[in-house]
């Protein structure tokens, strides 16, 4: 070192501080040169942190430890946390194809818009790990200024020399990709995005090719930063200040940081508040740049040593002194680096010299003065210091920007690994699928659009079972009823069970945008639509029929019923159109007496209401279609018997609610399995699934579909109160790949909650399950808010939102307004917005809405009934467009008349012909006719059936195409 360079060090002035801008020569994929030096820029995946467990985090810190000792010994290393913002044209790129069927464009544009309204901001970790040093010359004299902020050069960089550094950066991906932070390339607009954005601090358009050099760079790295003593002024093109930005050091630390909690001081950057003039919190965009080197065992015992003799200098030199005392602190240092070397050479302690730095950014002066507050006062709530650069704003806003290097080496830290890496700067939140639509957004401590696609699961060759678990009124029908459109939308046929009555508003949606769909209620007017004889094929009827009208009849009937039921089934199965009200004529035309007691008492109970739907006489009406679309089934005056009775003890409604359950459930079950029906994606939706759970049919076909979806190419979408009921059916939980939890408050099921989370039955965690609902006054609910698990386990708080408040209002369709057929007008309540979410009947009581509205729309989404029309081999969706205005009515394909739906949405036209080009569906299906007899004994394992069967039919679960 020059006496000179000596002598600016002990007044505070290095030669890193007169350097000047780096000067730009080219950015490519994961590259960046500038005349003095190469970099490796990568981008860090966001791990899912916020509800780990200690065990799961300190595993993951020490596997970051161990990564970074191994990859970035010694290495100079940039690390950067930066903001950028979701938009919904991004969304409406990543959704390109997906769907498929009505005015899909307007749907994905109404999703665009919200997200364009929240203005969600996007977490961004990039590391750049020097690659080598280009030319001395660069360092030599202070060229430019401020005032140029960053310049470019004519310099080339050679083909050769692009070549090898671009094999570097390959070979240091891969090994920063098998890390705990997934580590990738960043592209070339990235790396060229985190320069621009330093100098405009606003959204500039980077460059979209794989090498930018020369004129492009000049462009990226225009503009013009003023220094003043404790903030920056950033212009733009027409001379007017962009942005107001200063940069904090962090200057202090505690001796000690526990982890999980403060020492986590990197993650906690999106947590940041300020209170503005209203008093409400407002989030501080709070942005990090750390250059740190992480110390191999030589250089940190090296670093040791050099610490240790100057505090031996120090204490001698006080021991010559008139005092003859030495320092506490000096005498401890001696001991702590006496200590530490012992730790390094022992138990492989490493050392990290880090230099962290915050930058905060504002319109005006004013807001900066309160953001920088904010800042200073939540790290001093956990012990670190930060505080303003004073006359270092100029060499501190150079050390952020890629490209550059350490200039005021004095501000700096040499801490352990985990002191370092526990500041978690890759923690935080992250969930869902990878593509498809966004269901909603993250509630952890990193924003974030959710994505969630209920039909994904065939396609990854994954378990297809969805859940949505909580107490009544906290939204998860909602959020069963979005994942729904979404799926019909991509062109799938969803059914919707509803056996409460209360998802007609979804059928509304689905009508608004054009997509195929009806209201359909299971009513004496379908008489014989649930008929077994009808809806299964002739092997499965002959077995399945006798047991669905033995449901039917009381107990003193069934022992001598058995025998005479079977034969009448056998004799009507040879008829040119079997049903089971021909074997009920069967039997009242007997001779036996007891026998046509038994048709008596099958014909009194079918003659009536819901009855008639099992067993009635065949309307030819068939309420039950194939088509893609959405299809809400609803049975009203449905009674199941309580789980806790047995069935000698069943009343007459609930045997027939039994029967025209088992019935429509083993209709979904046969749809799903149809060999022409193989190549489309299936979504059955079942609300309120605790209904169905307690019933052995109910039980049956829930593991039936859970286990085969997959190869069925069939997703199963359920929502429950009762996560025990679930824990009860072990087939059923393997399958679920994906679950949303909602509040409950008991013991027994917060702790099956937990279970099937996959989290620690532990204080922290019930009462986060008890309170996911409560909103931040804790005296009103946060309809939509819970807990998610994905497919790949991961566990996060997530916000389901809806995209419109036109959406909103139609999804909150109640049960009232649906079948109130008189217009009447009531007496309003002065108007509030409705709570979307609210499902309650306390809430509903509470939205009263005109009942001429209600019916008109209920009548536009019930379906009459009509002539079954048959399907195609291969099946073609027809969809009329809704946006001709002199149609008066249009058919759906399932021969459906409905009048015309309203115009689109927000009075802009996105209809887009939809493509029917490839099957919609996976490439895996199930072979039901190769397997009727494992198909018979999931769904009806109280009957008997034929054991030769069953032993030949294992083995012969799933078929590839």
């Amino acid at each position: 070192m020059k006496i000179a360079d000596k002598l600016l060090n002990l007044v505070g002035v290095g030669r890193e501080r007169g350097l000047p801008p780096p000067r730009l020569v080219a950015i490519a994929d994961g590259l960046l040169v500038t005349e003095r030096s190469a970099e490796a820029w990568f981008l860090i995946s966001v791990a899912n942190t916020d509800l780990a467990t200690e065990g799961e985090q300190d595993a993951a810190l020490d596997a970051a430890v161990s990564a970074a000792a191994t990859i970035l010994g010694d290495r100079l290393s940039h690390l950067k946390v930066v903001w950028g913002r979701s938009t919904g044209q991004d969304y409406i790129d990543s959704i390109a194809g997906h769907y498929r069927i009505g005015d899909h464009e307007g749907w994905a544009q109404t999703r665009a818009d919200r997200i364009d309204e929240m203005r969600m901001p996007e977490r961004y970790v990039a590391l750049g790990v020097h690659l080598s040093d280009r030319d001395p010359r660069a360092t030599a004299q202070v060229r430019g200024s401020i005032s140029d902020a960053l310049g470019t050069t004519s310099w080339r960089v050679s083909a050769r020399e692009l070549a090898h550094l671009d094999e570097r950066v390959h070979k240091l991906a891969r090994q920063l990709g098998s890390t705990v932070w997934r580590a990738h390339t960043a592209p070339a607009e990235v790396i060229s995005w985190l320069i621009s954005r330093e100098m405009h601090r606003g959204a500039v358009a980077a460059p979209r090719r794989g090498l930018i050099t020369g004129a492009s760079l000049a462009r990226l790295t225009s503009g013009r930063v003023v220094p003043y003593t404790d903030h920056l002024r950033i212009y733009d093109s027409r001379g007017q200040i962009a942005a107001y930005t200063s940069v904090l050091a962090m200057t202090d630390f505690p001796e000690e940081l526990e982890t999980p909690g403060a020492g986590e001081w990197l993650r906690t950057l999106s947590e940041i508040k300020a209170i503005d003039d209203d008093g409400d919190e407002i989030d501080v965009t709070v942005e990090a740049s750390v250059r740190f080197r992480v110390l191999t065992k030589k250089t940190a015992r090296h670093l040791v040593d050099e610490t240790r003799k100057s505090a031996k200098e120090q204490r001698r030199s006080a021991a010559k002194g008139t005092a003859e005392e030495t320092a506490d602190e000096i005498v401890e240092t001696e001991r702590i680096m006496r200590e530490v070397k012992r730790d390094i050479n022992r138990s492989g302690l490493t050392l990290v010299e880090d230099h962290p730095r915050l930058l905060v950014s504002a319109d005006t002066r004013e807001d900066l003065e309160a953001y920088v507050d904010a800042v200073v006062a939540h790290y001093a709530d956990r012990g670190i210091t930060v505080a303003a650069g004073a006359d270092e704003q100029r060499d501190l806003w150079l050390e952020s920007l890629p490209g550059d290097q350490l200039r005021v080496p004095d501000l700096g830290h040499v801490r352990e690994s985990t002191a370092f890496f526990g500041s978690w700067f890759w923690g935080g939140a992250s969930i869902g699928d990878a593509t498809g639509p966004s269901i909603g957004y993250l509630t952890g401590s990193t924003p974030g659009l959710v994505r969630f696609d209920a039909a994904a699961g065939s396609a990854l060759g994954d378990a297809t079972t969805t859940l949505f678990l909580g107490r009544s009124g906290r939204g998860k029908t909602t959020a069963a009823m979005l994942g729904g459109l979404d799926s019909a939308f991509a062109g799938a046929w969803v059914p919707l069970l509803d056996l409460k009555g209360d998802a007609a508003g979804v059928s509304a949606v689905a009508a608004e945008y054009g997509v195929p769909t009806a209201v359909i209620e299971i009513t004496a007017q379908f008489s014989g639509a649930a008929d077994l004889l009808r809806v299964l094929p002739v092997d499965d009827a002959l077995l399945q029929a006798p047991s669905q009208l033995m449901l039917l009849l009381p107990p003193h009937l069934r022992g001598a019923a058995e025998a005479p039921v079977m034969a009448a089934t056998r004799a009507e199965i040879q008829s040119p159109d079997p049903s089971s009200w021909g074997v009920i004529q069967r039997l009242c035309a007997a001779e036996s007496e007891t026998t046509r007691t038994v048709g008596f008492a099958l014909r009194d109970l079918v003659e009536t209401g819901l009855g008639s739907v099992v067993a009635g006489p065949p309307s030819g009406l068939s309420s039950l279609t194939t088509n893609p679309g959405l299809w809400v089934v609803q049975m009203p005056g449905l009674t199941l018997p309580s789980p806790e009775s047995a069935p000698e003890s069943w009343s007459p409604i609930e045997r027939v609610g039994m029967a025209c359950l088992r019935g429509c459930l083993a209709w979904m079950v046969r749809t799903t399995g149809r060999r022409e029906f193989r190549g489309r994606s299936k979504v059955v939706i079942v609300p309120e699934v605790h209904l169905l759970t307690k019933t052995p049919d109910g039980a049956s076909f829930l593991d039936y579909i859970a286990r085969v979806g997959r190869a069925l190419g069939a997703s199963l979408v359920l929502d429950t109160q009762d996560p025990a009921s679930i824990l009860k059916l072990p087939g059923l939980v393997e399958q679920i790949t994906t679950l949303f939890a909602f509040s409950l408050r008991s013991r027994e099921q917060v702790d099956s909650l937990l279970e099937l989370l996959g989290r620690p039955q532990t204080a922290p965690y019930q009462t986060l399950v008890r309170g996911i609902n409560t909103a931040a006054n804790g005296k009103s609910i946060r309809h939509g808010h819970c807990i998610m698990r994905d497919r790949w386990d991961e566990v996060a708080t997530v916000q389901i939102d809806i995209p419109s408040q036109r959406v909103a209002e139609l999804l909150r369709t109640t049960p009232e307004s649906e079948h109130d057929l008189e217009p009447t007008q009531p007496i309003l309540a002065p108007y509030e917005d409705p709570d979307p979410f609210a499902e309650d009947d306390e809430d509903r009581a509470n939205a009263l809405q005109p009942a001429a509205a209600a019916t008109a729309q209920a009548e536009a989404h019930t379906q009459d009934p009509t002539q079954d029309a048959p399907l195609p081999s291969v099946p073609v969706v027809e969809t009329s467009s809704h946006h001709a205005p002199t149609s008066t009515s249009h058919t759906l394909s399932n021969g459906v008349t409905a009048p015309p739906p309203p115009p689109p949405p927000n009075g802009v036209d996105h209809h887009h012909p939809p493509r029917y080009e490839e099957p919609i569906g996976p490439s895996e299906v199930y072979d039901q006719e190769a397997d009727e007899a494992s198909y018979n004994e999931a769904m009806y394992p109280a009957s008997d059936p034929d054991p030769t069967k069953s032993n030949n039919s294992s083995g012969k679960k799933e078929h590839v195409a």
